[in-house]
């Protein structure tokens, strides 16, 4: 089999579930001019009390909330989202920790320049219901006579508790302008989904009337994804912009973060002080054929958005606040130009690029069960010892590893996951692979962004001599030049 004949078959089933090539970015899709809107978008920040009610200065910590309220600073924001669940175990303290974080960043709701930044807010179900998970015992142990508990629990009067922590009037469904552009939200209401959709429905047809197709965009936002109701109302309006948070998704997952209900509907993901790795889900385009693989974990992260709005164009850029820098490139959608879905995924696609190894990238293959056979004789201090022994001693399955560096050549692409197959004799094995660091920002993937896949050597095809490549991809399916390497087991 030749090198050709290796890569044009072993990876063309795995290609065809991606529709074909896809379309590079578009030139001239960077906007150069001064937007008409900026405004952050965060969730599911989680602050909490410790089990005696006082704030926590560690786990529990606003750092990453202050980090991203400065990072939206930074850019000069008009306005900041919040799609629900501040208060993670429902107390009305967990909500003030979040004033006092946005009072060190915008005092008085003000920007460095003196221009309001407007706050546009919504309660979650851990804001309104935290009393009915496992994490409401807390709250008990800490308030075990029912009136006082009731005191420090946000949903007790949870028209009360808004209006004096953030000096505005509470409504399930509202509606505000920013520089001309329309938000309407609707807070989580336990009990109330259908009922509070309907009304912000109503909203929106009493305050948007009837809309051009391709007419100036406007913008909901609540904790839950919008369901049934709401999407039937949306329906007649193609310029509708959708966020949510609540399933603290990885924003590198475009699979799973971006949605087409009645329009687009773009999945918000989390800020918590312990951050969130998820990936996986039924959403990822090529599972399970094959399954991605996690590479080795990396740290919590903290991710937000921020969003600019031209007048002939929206952008979505991604970022980690915990160390800092973009998830990959920015979302474009063109407005106007586009007719009747000038928000649909296939412009996504045509600017997520083509993710490409650098010039000279090889793989690096080994069979660990050697490398620990290795690591023992040294802990053994370089004493004799009788490799068979070692290993009778200490079983270790045998695993190939395959070692991928990162796939980093294409400062427009950013790498998701790896397809890797293994060939030899005609049998092959076809594995995928997370991008290790692929949730932190860009230049901060653990390990210079090395990622390592162990492979089982059972599963391996029965051989001696082994062929093996690697091919970047992103979540939505577009892929660079593969890497291949020899290996003799």
């Amino acid at each position: 089999m030749t090198r050709r004949e290796f890569i044009g078959d072993g990876f063309a089933a795995f290609a065809s579930l991606f529709c074909g090539r896809l379309f590079a970015a578009p030139l001239g899709w960077k906007h150069g001019g001064k937007p008409n809107l900026v405004f952050g978008v965060i969730s599911d920040t989680h602050l909490r009390t410790t089990t005696d009610g006082k704030y926590s200065t560690k786990y529990w910590s606003d750092n990453w909330v202050v980090a991203a309220l400065k990072h939206f600073r930074g850019q000069n924001v008009d306005a900041v989202l919040h799609c629900g669940d501040m208060a993670h175990c429902g107390q009305v303290e967990e909500m003030e920790f979040h004033r006092t974080a946005w009072d060190k960043v915008f005092p008085h709701d003000l920007a460095p320049d003196g221009h309001k930044v407007e706050r546009l807010f919504v309660t979650g179900n851990h804001d309104m219901e935290a009393l009915n998970y496992g994490i409401g015992k807390m709250v008990i142990d800490l308030y075990p006579d029912p009136e006082e508990r009731a005191r420090h629990v946000l949903a007790t009067d949870i028209a009360a508790n808004w209006e004096r922590i953030w000096g505005e009037p509470y409504s399930d469904v509202w509606h505000r302008t920013v520089n001309g552009y329309h938000f309407f939200a609707r807070h989580y209401v336990p009990g109330k989904g259908e009922e509070v959709e309907s009304q912000a429905a109503a909203l929106v047809k009493e305050t948007m009337g009837e809309m051009p197709a391709c007419g100036k965009p406007f913008f909901l936002f609540s904790h839950i994804r919008p369901r049934k109701v709401l999407n039937a109302a949306m329906r007649e309006y193609s310029n509708a912009v959708s966020f949510f948070g609540h399933w603290h998704s990885s924003a590198a997952n475009w699979n799973r973060i971006y949605m087409w209900s009645a329009g687009p509907v773009i999945q918000c993901p989390s800020c918590a002080p312990h951050g969130s790795n998820a990936l996986s889900s039924k959403d990822d385009a090529w599972s399970p054929n094959p399954p991605i693989e996690k590479s080795p974990e990396t740290e919590g992260n903290r991710q937000c958005y921020v969003v600019r709005v031209y007048d002939d164009m929206l952008a979505i850029e991604r970022y980690e606040v915990g160390k800092g820098g973009r998830l990959g490139a920015d979302w474009i959608m063109p407005l106007g130009r586009y007719d009747p879905r000038p928000f649909s995924k296939d412009e996504l696609k045509k600017v997520i690029g083509e993710p490409q190894f650098r010039k000279g990238a090889k793989l690096e293959v080994s069979l660990d069960r050697i490398d620990k056979i290795n690591k023992i004789a040294k802990t053994a201090n370089d004493n004799p010892v009788n490799p068979v022994n070692l290993v009778q001693e200490n079983p270790v399955s045998p695993k190939l590893c395959v070692r991928i560096p990162l796939a980093d050549g294409n400062p427009d692409s950013r790498v998701y996951a790896y397809e890797v197959v293994v060939a030899g004799e005609g049998v092959k094995l076809r594995k995928a692979v997370y991008a290790t660091g692929v949730n932190m920002g860009i230049g901060h993937e653990p390990n210079g962004g090395v990622t390592t896949l162990e492979i089982s050597k059972s599963e391996l095809p029965p051989c001696k001599t082994l062929t093996i490549a690697a091919r970047p991809l992103t979540s939505l399916g577009t892929s660079g030049r593969p890497i291949i390497t020899d290996f003799k087991v």
